[in-house]
């Protein structure tokens, strides 16, 4: 995950035993991550109205958009659809290739000097 209005960047290593399928989970955590990351800037007398959250993840996309998605994502959906009613908080989730969003790219492979230099 990276605001590059911040210059801030996150990471985090996947658990070793994830299931190789499991791509999508971590990619729709992070887009609620980052929703749920608006409420911190809220606090600090920053509001933020509107969310845009670029993701190389096809099903990521298509699941913020259409609130669709099967029965194992509905707590992740839901937990975002909450802050974005309760902070009346607009997200635009969009793809973007992963060799596209050259600093996320670098993040997601943990490739964290790569990430200094292009920031």
């Amino acid at each position: 995950m990276y605001f590059p209005w911040r210059h801030m960047g996150y990471h985090c290593v996947s658990p070793e035993d994830a299931p190789t399928k499991a791509i999508f989970f971590f990619e729709a955590l992070a887009v609620c991550s980052a929703v749920h990351r608006t409420r911190l800037w809220k606090k600090a007398g920053r509001a933020v109205k509107r969310l845009a959250v670029l993701s190389d993840n096809t099903n990521a996309v298509s699941a913020f958009n259409s609130l669709r998605a099967s029965t194992l994502y509905n707590s992740i959906l839901m937990s975002a659809v909450n802050v974005l009613l309760d902070d009346d908080l607009q997200l635009r989730v969009d793809h973007i290739p992963g060799k596209a969003n050259v600093i996320a790219d670098a993040l997601s492979r943990r490739d964290l000097s790569l990430a200094r230099r292009l920031d």
